[in-house]
């Protein structure tokens, strides 16, 4: 059973990316993916495999050179998972906040199911952690969804832009909840509707074009990622995500170059999920 106490509050829109100097501004709903809906469906476990080379990586992981080291990075955009008192494991829901949730979660790779937004940089952490992995450093984030050392993509899926590719350029659910004269406060902004609308987010792997040279899907829009990253040396409580989300994914940077660092490492909306990386066997 969950000993949690839901924050029936709300996320983001595209001005949380206004924090960082963007105006907000609705896109196009699109034709592709499957944002929102079946809440039920939404939040049953992934299934295990893909049919992608993992190499010294544990399944559901791709294996990635960097400049650095090489790593295992997950393949979707992370989901939590309850261990309860018996002992199994039951489907955390992705639109509620984890904040003073007392009991035991963890990460684990959205394959098929709705990624978790409304968590903080901080929090992520602790969830890629329960599960025995990390955070994405912002090298290995970035060589992930740009297939590095190999090619040097803008986008994940190449060079050349296509809007249909990945979910993006969606209307604000603040804008479509709360109206024109929406507030964009901490509650709207983690208000647990802006993620369930439909023509929103998306299931990890709906968007078949939006995946990287190794694999990896959504790293443009859908949630913004989190990383293992503190942009600012005179300010070590401040973080970056990136990747953009299903709102906007163009303000901050195209592609994989986008980077969002005007935030605290404890700032969450509807807009931030995360993805988990590992160190790779020897």
């Amino acid at each position: 059973m969950r000993a949690a106490v839901r924050s029936f509050v709300v996320l983001f829109c595209l001005f949380c990316v206004a924090c960082s100097g963007a105006a907000d501004e609705a896109g196009d709903a699109g034709d592709d993916g499957d944002g929102g809906a079946d809440v039920d469906a939404s939040i049953a476990p992934p299934d295990a495999g893909n049919d992608v080379e993992a190499g010294p990586c544990p399944a559901g992981m791709a294996f990635v050179e960097t400049p650095d080291a090489s790593v295992c990075v997950d393949l979707y955009e992370g989901a939590l998972v309850l261990r309860d008192e018996d002992g199994g494991e039951s489907a955390w829901p992705f639109y509620d906040p984890i904040d003073g949730v007392d009991a035991s979660l963890r990460a684990v790779p959205a394959d098929g199911i709705y990624p978790q937004g409304y968590i903080s940089q901080v929090q992520a952490t602790a969830m890629c952690e329960a599960s025995g992995k990390r955070l994405c450093t912002l090298v290995e984030w970035t060589a992930a969804c740009r297939g590095q050392p190999d090619h040097d993509y803008v986008y994940p899926y190449g060079d050349t832009y296509d809007p249909t590719a990945c979910n993006e350029g969606r209307e604000s659910p603040i804008v479509r909840l709360f109206g024109a004269d929406a507030s964009y406060d901490n509650a709207e902004l983690n208000d647990p509707e802006c993620d369930q609308l439909d023509a929103g987010l998306a299931r990890g792997g709906d968007y078949a074009k939006c995946v990287s040279f190794y694999g990896a899907y959504d790293m443009h829009g859908n949630l913004h990622e989190w990383i293992d990253d503190s942009p600012d040396p005179n300010d070590p409580t401040k973080g970056s995500f990136m990747g953009g989300y299903f709102v906007d994914a163009k303000l901050n940077g195209p592609g994989c170059e986008y980077r969002t660092t005007a935030h605290a490492k404890t700032y969450h909306d509807y807009s931030t999920g995360f993805r988990c990386c590992a160190d790779a066997a020897p």
